[in-house]
């Protein structure tokens, strides 16, 4: 079935003993997430070792429910960088294929071991987490494994917040709820949505005077329909953005979209991959009855956006 493991980067840690292995799905690097790789790095500090994060691709749901597949929070890229920013010395993907969901705990566990490409000396995972097929690799036998291997074993329970546990489904939950300040206090950060800049129909640059990128969204979950406060990181700038999440009642053609109307950058995105973090909900979508009625509550949204904005960045 291949290697069950790809490493993000061509990396030689083949010399480096007492790697402690984070083990997770590890989408959105929420709290939960960031504290695993915390207490990983903690272990590797005590043996003078590395921590070495392993994520899942594709998701595990993805395989085994495809009818109802998760909408992931994060691109795999952005993953990486937010565990190496939580304390990972490393970063591969555990190949997540049919087969590899037919395999039993243990056998699992000694692909890991074979496949890892160092020697592992602890694991580190939540106390929740469930792996092999049909889920019945758990908590008590990956602590056998690790006590017959003379591996270090730590298990991290889940964090909570407002008597929630913090987990990847409650963050998708509560952005689908227009929820975003929950959302952000389970994650640690701000809800945002990330895709490929695609043709628009040009109407808020023809009639509007505010070009918009029409954002065809692979990763993030769509708030409820409204304008939003975000902004958007491009090429090492920072721009206040309008973000409109509906189907446009004005102009629209009932289809539902994200465009977004970075103030201040003049300039093409056409087939550029962007990050729109949401940082405020300012109004509902509404129908206005002339294109001069809509241009002056954009200047209105655009005001308050930056006034938001200043806040935010003070």
């Amino acid at each position: 079935m291949g290697n069950l493991i790809d490493f993000f980067e061509n990396i030689k840690i083949s010399s480096f003993c007492n790697v402690i292995s984070a083990i997770g799905v590890f989408d959105g690097i929420h709290n939960g997430h960031r504290e695993i790789i915390r207490r990983a790095r903690i272990q590797a500090e005590k043996e003078g070792g590395k921590v070495l994060a392993l994520s899942f691709l594709p998701h595990p749901r993805q395989i085994l429910t495809p009818d109802n597949p998760p909408q992931l929070l994060l691109p795999p890229d952005e993953r990486v960088r937010l565990l190496k920013e939580a304390g990972a010395d490393f970063c591969a993907f555990i190949n997540f294929t049919k087969q590899a969901a037919q395999m039993s705990a243990e056998e699992f566990l000694q692909k890991l071991t074979e496949e890892s490409r160092c020697r592992i000396s602890g694991i580190c995972v939540g106390s929740n987490w469930r792996f092999g097929q049909g889920g019945k690799g758990n908590r008590e036998l990956l602590e056998k494994f690790c006590r017959e291997h003379n591996w270090s074993f730590n298990a991290v329970d889940e964090l909570t917040f407002e008597n929630k546990i913090i987990s990847a489904t409650a963050i998708r939950h509560a952005i689908a709820a227009g929820e975003l300040d929950c959302a952000e206090k389970m994650c640690g950060r701000k809800a945002a949505l990330y895709g490929k800049v695609e043709k628009g129909f040009q109407i808020a640059s023809q009639k509007l005077a505010a070009p918009t990128a029409n954002l065809a969204v692979s990763y993030g979950v769509l708030p409820p329909d409204g304008v939003y406060g975000g902004q958007v990181k491009l090429d090492g700038e920072i721009y206040p953005a309008a973000v409109n999440i509906g189907v446009a009642p004005t102009f629209g053609n009932g289809l539902r979209r994200v465009e977004v109307h970075l103030i201040g950058f003049a300039g093409s995105l056409y087939g550029r991959e962007i990050c729109v973090e949401l940082l405020a909900f300012l109004r509902k979508e509404r129908f206005f009855s002339s294109p001069e009625e809509l241009k002056k509550q954009i200047a209105a949204d655009i005001e308050a956006i930056m006034q938001n904005h200043c806040l935010q960045n003070s």
